[in-house]
């Protein structure tokens, strides 16, 4: 089975144990994975034990760490991305030469950022030989946050990735990011089509899909000409697609641009499909147009996370971090009871798992990026009324 497909269920499956272990009040828990590296064993066993290293990916990681005098077996330093330096400390609990090691996070001495849990260890494995490698990484802790569940196999997926990529370099063995990233969507497309198949028929499901692709490709236009490394767009089995950036806007601009070009980027598709269901009379047509309109003009909706949620935290960036915080509570609400009328349990569920991060006081130390100016917001604002109000004109058109 490919990795890319592996790794897709494997967070699938830990995303369904989540509201399971709330219930139970289950707190302690074991992530655990397996994964293929085209290098050798003592390539990849560098790369996993290294206290300074640069990972490969966009952007690059850097673990700059180095032996505590005082105590042994004690890393401290930083890891750095982009222009974020983030403070790091580890204790190594466990190391045999060549195959595992096991550490703990210093939860006192590292970033937030890290503070996955209490009692946060991690041991990796590495088997293979002179040609190829697997590697096994087991992280173990105590949730203190609904969030962090969410983040934590997501988070181990991507630090799979990473030693992957770094580890096949280091062997000078050529790295197809594109053909990846291609492999990629077509893996969880796959899925994708299946899940809405099981759901609506065929017809459907390739409706769903197409519109999908063209929304995701709207964000992809946007993410390029905000510099934004694009990694690639991911079908979401049930629920929909993202596409997924190496990075983050570096203005409010930026995130409002890119948030409102997946929608903006159908509107001229919508269009045409509405003109030509009109002069045709296909019926096929009409339920594609109103299929186009209804998902994008649902993306527009002012609740975080969707579209309509990062255009609004951008238009309300002058407004201070408060008041944007109450206006996410207020929308955040109102959408787990839209999700709840209409019967979209996914949506209450994805609703569910990002309130709490949503939600949580921002650090007052923590530097925000350029705000709109009055010029930008005048038009932003425009732009995503217009769109939002096309899309409800279409929906009531094609009904």
């Amino acid at each position: 089975m490919p990795i890319g497909l592996t790794h897709l269920i494997y967070v699938l499956i830990e995303f369904l144990r989540i509201p399971f272990d709330v219930i139970r009040g289950i707190k302690r828990r074991s992530y655990v994975i397996s994964f293929g590296v085209d290098a050798p064993k003592d390539v990849t066993w560098a790369v996993v034990s290294a206290n300074k290293i640069t990972l490969a990916g966009r952007p690059p990681i850097t673990i700059d760490t180095e032996p505590d005098a005082t105590r042994p077996g004690v890393f401290k330093g930083d890891v750095s991305y982009g222009d974020k330096r983030l403070a790091f400390a580890y204790r190594i609990l466990d190391m045999r030469a060549g195959e595992a090691i096991s550490l703990e996070i210093i939860e006192a001495e590292s970033d937030p950022a890290y503070h996955y849990g209490s009692d946060y260890s991690c041991a990796i494995g590495v088997f293979g030989d002179a040609n190829a490698s697997s590697v096994t990484t087991t992280h173990d802790l105590t949730h203190e946050r609904l969030a962090t569940r969410v983040l934590m196999p997501i988070s181990q997926v991507a630090s799979a990735a990473r030693i992957r990529r770094t580890a096949r370099q280091l062997a000078g063995r050529e790295v197809h990011a594109s053909t990846d990233r291609v492999q990629a969507a077509i893996i969880t497309g796959a899925l994708t089509f299946a899940s809405f198949f099981a759901l609506f028929g065929p017809s459907v499901a390739a409706m769903l899909l197409g519109v999908i692709l063209v929304h995701e490709l709207g964000h992809v236009v946007a993410m390029r000409w905000a510099g934004i490394p694009v990694r690639g767009i991911y079908f979401v089995p049930f629920f929909g697609g993202v596409a997924v950036g190496d990075g983050v806007a570096r203005t409010e601009l930026q995130r409002g641009l890119v948030a409102l070009m997946g929608p903006g980027f159908s509107l001229l598709p919508t269009a045409l499909l509405i003109f030509a269901s009109a002069q045709s009379g296909d019926e096929t047509l009409d339920k594609l147009a109103f299929t186009s309109a209804a998902l994008n003009g649902f993306n527009l909706l002012p609740i975080f996370p969707l579209d309509g949620g990062h255009i609004m935290q951008a238009l309300l960036s002058r407004t201070g971090r408060e008041t944007l915080r109450a206006f996410q509570a207020v929308t955040l609400f109102a959408g787990i009871v839209l999700a709840g009328w209409v019967g979209d349990l996914l949506l209450m569920a994805l609703l569910g798992l990002v309130g709490p991060s949503t939600l949580k006081r921002s650090d007052p130390s923590t530097p925000r990026i350029p705000m709109l100016t009055r010029s930008d917001t005048v038009w932003l604002s425009v732009a995503y009324a217009a769109s939002f109000m096309f899309y409800v004109l279409s929906v009531v058109r094609t009904w």
